[in-house]
């Protein structure tokens, strides 16, 4: 890290078009490095709309109202920012606070907003808000921001911790928080954003299964932060598939003069045949000079080619989930429904049927649980073939879209949040829709509860290839209005995901007829069926896991089977008989 100036605090600096805002500890060394964060200048609603061109580089103080006891996360509840604090008592400094519980409505259940004016109130530089758990969501700074004019930033609950614990072990701690074009010497960068990745989060192996149908020509762009001109600038890219590394290339050096940029490549990828699994790419820059600040000479990004999901947002470690990292809802609500969607389009998509939707879910923000709940709450899904000629962000229209298939889910009453995230929602108009090759989708999640964050991947960026391209990714629209053809400005990607399968479901001729009663069921369930003999009973949740396999036998048309290991919830229930067909139910299962 660069030599801590003596005098600290609100410093401007001259802006570029290509400005870097950063988190950064500077001091002690055990926690000294480069953060991530959200900032006050990432959305609206706050009275400073961009850190570009500034910067606060101080001691990092709590905030201290006197309040006693812990929040849930075993932080002090003094330091939650919603109580005024003694006047002058964080002049000069940058303050720290922590976000509500989620669980304790008395403890820290305010406004980002009202806990940054409360610091800015006290004399703080500089606010930074801890979140409650490993990520970090966009800030809404309410009518509280608006009047907020120092930089304002959240981390995740493991920085903020690592924070907190020199804090109350008198160590200090030194942050930089804004703008660091030109700050050192020498220092280049490279951004995820800017960097190539896959077009999708996952894609279905089915659609990927040779280099023609599948391929990639690594690149990034890499910027000259450094006040210094730099040679010998090179890239390593890095392609990992299941931690197993399969592809390593390094590019030809070249120049790039402060405050300008290069764009880097290294030969494509590509592969005779692919193999199912979790794909990681890593891009790093190097330079003849040593990199004052190496924390953002690395970026990556990740893709899954899947046995059935296909999705612009990524899946989970484990890859049978949809990502949602991050929930969000419109700064402004609608008044009845609120559609998000995802595009999706490939030349060989007739080689799959999809038999639903899997989605990463919604919750309720801490400020709303007086007033909100998931309880009973119903989702839907539409999937729509779009045909109209400009599918373009800057002009594009959507005059031509023709709902194709559907689904729906009823979160249980009482909801598990914490069970229900994530959610598989069947097709229910027939047992699959069979995919058409070229035909552009839009795959949509219908919510009526506008007060519910709905969930999203905060960490698939398709910020260069929007912009290279300018093509629709993530439409939205309130009350079935207008669209907004970039959604969410490009970020977060709506976590949304089709389950396909080249041999889903079965001919209408080939189904039999079932039912299940008591519904809901409790216990033990009977299930009605027009056949007789041994089946095998498959049970999957709305999340397409498993829960049980068994076998069970038919007599007199019907057979019973225990529910009560199960949680309350929506399962669908598979019964494959000996003769080749098969019956498909959905039970509701309450506690």
């Amino acid at each position: 890290m660069k030599k801590l100036l003596l005098s600290l605090g609100l410093v401007l600096v001259g802006s570029t078009a290509m400005s870097q805002v950063i988190f950064s500890v500077e001091a002690p060394a055990s926690i000294q490095g480069f953060y991530d964060f959200k900032s006050n200048g990432d959305g609206s609603s706050w009275g400073l709309a961009t850190l570009d061109g500034m910067f606060v580089l101080d001691t990092v103080v709590l905030a201290n109202d006197l309040t006693p006891g812990v929040n849930a996360q075993g932080n002090p509840a003094s330091a939650t920012g919603c109580n005024a604090l003694p006047a002058g008592s964080l002049a000069g400094k940058i303050a720290m606070v922590f976000r509500g519980d989620g669980g304790n409505p008395a403890i820290g259940a305010c406004g980002f907003g009202v806990k940054a004016q409360m610091c800015a109130n006290a004399g703080a530089l500089a606010v930074i808000i801890v979140n409650r758990d490993a990520t970090t969501i966009a800030m809404a700074g309410g009518t509280e921001g608006a009047a907020v004019n120092i930089p304002v930033v959240m981390v995740n609950l493991a920085t903020g911790q690592a924070i907190l614990n020199r804090i109350q072990n008198n160590v200090p701690v030194v942050a930089f928080i804004g703008d660091k074009t030109g700050y050192y010497n020498d220092d280049i960068t490279t951004f995820e954003k800017s960097s190539i990745r896959a077009n999708f989060g996952s894609k279905p192996l089915a659609l990927a299964q040779n280099a023609s149908e599948f391929s990639l020509t690594p690149g990034t762009w890499v910027y000259n932060y450094g006040s210094n001109n730099q040679t010998g600038v090179t890239l390593n890219t890095v392609i990992k598939r299941n931690g197993t590394q399969i592809y390593s290339q390094t590019s030809a050096a070249d120049s790039i003069g402060s405050a300008d940029s290069v764009y880097f490549t290294t030969p494509t990828f590509s592969a005779a045949s692919y193999t199912a699994g979790l794909y990681e790419i890593t891009y790093t820059v190097a330079m003849t000079a040593t990199d004052e600040f190496i924390g953002d000479n690395v970026s990556k990004s990740t893709f899954t080619l899947s046995p059935d999901l296909w999705s612009l947002a990524g899946l989970n470690a484990t890859g049978d989930t949809v990502k949602a990292d991050g929930f969000y809802r419109p700064a402004t609500l609608p008044t009845t429904t609120f559609e998000t969607c995802v595009v999706l389009k490939d030349p060989n998509a007739g080689r799959l049927k999809m038999d639903g939707i899997m989605y990463g879910g919604m919750t309720v923000g801490a400020a709303d649980t007086a007033t909100v709940t998931l309880d009973g709450v119903e989702v839907t899904w539409t999937l729509y073939t779009w045909n109209d000629a400009d599918q373009t962000v800057s002009a594009g229209t959507f005059d031509l879209l023709s709902p194709v298939a559907e689904g729906s889910y009823i979160y249980p009453d009482p909801a598990d949040a914490e069970l229900e995230k994530t959610i598989f929602m069947p097709i229910t108009s027939a047992p699959y829709y069979q995919l058409v090759n070229g035909q552009s989708y839009l795959a949509c999640i219908n919510n009526y509860t506008p007060m519910v964050y709905m969930g999203f991947s905060t960490s698939d960026h398709y910020d260069l290839a929007m912009n290279t391209d300018d093509l629709v990714r993530f439409p939205l629209r309130s009350d079935a209005g207008a669209w907004t053809p970039a959604g969410f400005s490009g970020l977060p990607v709506p976590s949304i995901a089709l389950r396909t399968g080249t041999n889903l479901g079965v001919s209408e001729n080939e189904l039999v007829g079932a039912s299940a009663f008591p519904i809901p069921a409790k216990e033990v369930i009977t299930v009605k069926v027009n056949a007789a003999g041994d089946a095998t009973l498959k049970i999957v949740d709305m999340a397409g896991r498993e829960v049980s396999v068994q076998q069970v036998k038919i007599e007199n048309g019907q057979f019973e089977t225990s529910v009560a290991g199960m949680n309350s919830g929506n399962y669908v229930f598979t019964l494959d008989y000996s003769n080749g067909t098969t019956s498909r139910f959905n039970v509701v299962v309450s506690k």
